[in-house]
């Protein structure tokens, strides 16, 4: 059935002019002109509950309207209030303006889906102060590390600082993204907004700060268990308390991303990583802590988000646990736990596996280069992913919200494409330059685990559905899969391979994790996703960067350097062209 509309004639006078009482009424939709009518329908109007309404007495007393009336004094027509009513905007309300002209409807809803997609690039633009300053205190931290701390040590740190990973990922219950869905999608009011803060914070203390002591009386079992000494289990004790204070600067850091408030979580995100870079250098390199140092640095990091957070949140919200929030927020995230948990073994359980069929020193020279080549992980996808959740669910509202879905997959996933091919480039080049001689041997991890960090930006668009309809376990399932196809292919090739193998069963798990998170999604909440346009430019870029890094070894330095400069800025080119492409055909 065709939509009951209106039109609407939009008076561009002055608020001072007035109708006349004499001029005939009946007829007036002959004198309007057309190229001021806007087609809405009725669902589009906005209400105004403070028009005043004529009295009785004021109107005519005959229904004829075709005489000359003598009205009362003050109920003449021309006396009433009259409004200025602004045009009703296709798009989500804001400032009224008045509207002129007959306006097509296909441009204003492109231009509405272009303005989603400048909210979300104006979001990650802020996040990316942080995003973009944690590599370069990383590109600092870590040849620093490496430069103090033996390849044994170091891989000691690896392990123990992805340990700490698993164990927060865990302890937190999914608390983090079940937040953004309460927060921005659940709930509405204030006070229950700030009951979903206070109950996130108290569920967090309580599964926090037991899980810190049982690791210290644990210690030395668990350090026999990662590193073969159980004499290192001081290790596992600073572990547990590092555990507990990153688990509590959640809260206040989803808080902030939940309100949108960019700013001040980037600003609380390079303040902490600032005390890690000193407290690192005053520990490791002048006291000479090693790895108890660095450690502890770590969590001097945590410990100032928490120092700034907490107390705010105790005097705004308080200290409680709401029995139906408790239930909402665990209903979503717990099953986020085992997604959490499969994604750990994905990304970093071949760092203990390298510990075990190879060394320890193996696994250091594995780690850096994994650090250098997921790169965009932090500068790319770090800002886009913290800026999404609080994004998806505005965009799944609207009617038009599987193009969004598509604009956003088309250009991202171009983007980060030549993100994997430019920071391939630049990880390489930072390898030799800044690292000792022994970690360069693995250089060729970079551009793999660089390719393998592209899969994973599509994988987190592929799954919107899921969070939508809240069938987060699928997420589970997915991930699982993968982690199950990782630790298998880590079994067969690292014991031949060592490190490339290890980033070679990365890749891999990582196409099968997007590509089941596709299908799925496909079935379940359908976005036309352009998987064409993605794979032409994957192996675009594959050739460019084979064919360059052929040319760039038989050539000198600077010549080299031109030929992968000159290979970037054509692959830039190239995917520029078929996202004009995918556009116009679209």
């Amino acid at each position: 059935m065709r939509e009951n509309t209106l039109n609407i004639h939009e008076n561009q006078q002055g608020a001072g002019d007035n109708t006349s009482s004499s001029a005939p009424v009946h007829g007036w939709e002959d004198h309007l002109p057309l190229g001021h009518l806007s087609i809405l329908r009725v669902d589009q109007l906005n209400t105004h509950p403070n028009l005043k309404a004529i009295s009785k007495e004021c109107l005519p007393p005959e229904p004829d309207l075709e005489y000359n009336w003598d009205p009362l004094d003050g109920c003449a027509l021309s006396n009433t209030p009259t409004w200025i009513l602004p045009r009703i905007s296709l798009e989500s309300p804001g400032p009224p303006t008045i509207f002129s002209g007959r306006q097509d409807p296909v441009a204003a809803l492109v231009k509405n889906q272009a303005a989603e997609l400048r909210k979300l690039i104006k979001s990650s633009a802020i996040y990316a102060l942080s995003s973009l300053v944690s590599p370069l205190i990383s590109l600092v931290i870590a040849p620093f590390l490496t430069h103090n701390l033996s390849p044994s040590d170091y891989g000691i740190l690896t392990i123990t600082n992805t340990a700490i990973g698993l164990t927060s990922g865990i302890t937190q219950l999914g608390l983090g993204s079940a937040f953004f869905r309460a927060y921005g999608y659940d709930y509405t009011l204030q006070k229950d907004r700030h009951d979903i803060v206070a109950t996130a914070t108290t569920l967090l203390c309580l599964i926090s700060i037991p899980t810190a002591i049982i690791l210290a009386m644990i210690a030395p079992t668990l350090a026999n268990l990662f590193f073969g000494r159980s004499s290192l289990g001081n290790y596992i004790s600073l572990a547990g308390g590092v555990v507990a204070l990153q688990n509590l600067i959640v809260p206040g850091l989803t808080w902030l991303r939940a309100e949108n408030r960019a700013l001040f979580y980037s600003l609380l995100s390079i303040s902490s990583l600032l005390v890690t870079l000193f407290t690192n250098i005053i520990l490791v390199g002048m006291l000479r802590y090693g790895v108890t140092g660095s450690i502890i640095a770590t969590g001097s990091g945590y410990a100032c988000i928490v120092i700034c957070t907490l107390p705010v949140i105790v005097l705004r919200a308080g200290i409680k646990i709401r029995v139906d929030i408790a239930r909402n927020l665990l209903s979503f995230g717990l099953p986020l736990v085992l997604n959490f948990v499969s994604y750990w073994v994905l990304q970093l359980s071949d760092r203990y596996l390298l510990s075990l069929f190879a060394s320890l020193a193996e696994t250091a020279r594995y780690a850096v280069t994994y650090t250098l080549g997921s790169a965009m992980a932090v500068v790319v996808m770090g800002p886009f992913t913290l800026a999404w959740p609080a994004t998806v669910f505005a965009i799944a509202r609207r009617k038009d919200a599987a193009q969004i879905f598509k604009l956003v997959f088309r250009w991202f996933s171009l983007f980060l494409l030549f993100a994997a091919f430019c920071l391939s480039l630049v990880g390489i080049e930072l390898l030799n330059w800044l690292f000792p001689v022994t970690y360069r041997s693995a250089a060729f991890v970079i551009p793999v685990v660089a390719e393998s960090m592209a899969f994973y930006g599509i994988y987190n668009i592929f799954k919107s559905g899921l969070d939508v309809i809240r069938k987060t376990w699928l997420i589970s399932i997915y991930t699982t899969v993968a982690a199950l196809v990782n630790i298998a292919l880590n079994l067969v090739l690292i014991p031949h391979y060592g490190a490339m193998g290890a980033a070679v069963a990365t890749l891999f798990a990582y196409i099968v994790l997007a590509t089941i998170a596709y299908i799925v999604n496909q079935r379940i909440y359908p976005i036309p996703f352009e998987i064409s346009m993605f794979i032409i430019a994957m192996l675009i870029g594959i050739a460019l960067y084979v064919g360059s890094d052929f040319l760039a070894q038989v050539q000198g330095t600077y010549i080299a350097v031109g030929i992968r400069i000159c290979a970037l800025v054509l692959y830039g080119a190239c995917l520029i062209v078929l996202g004009m492409l995918s556009n116009r055909f679209q």
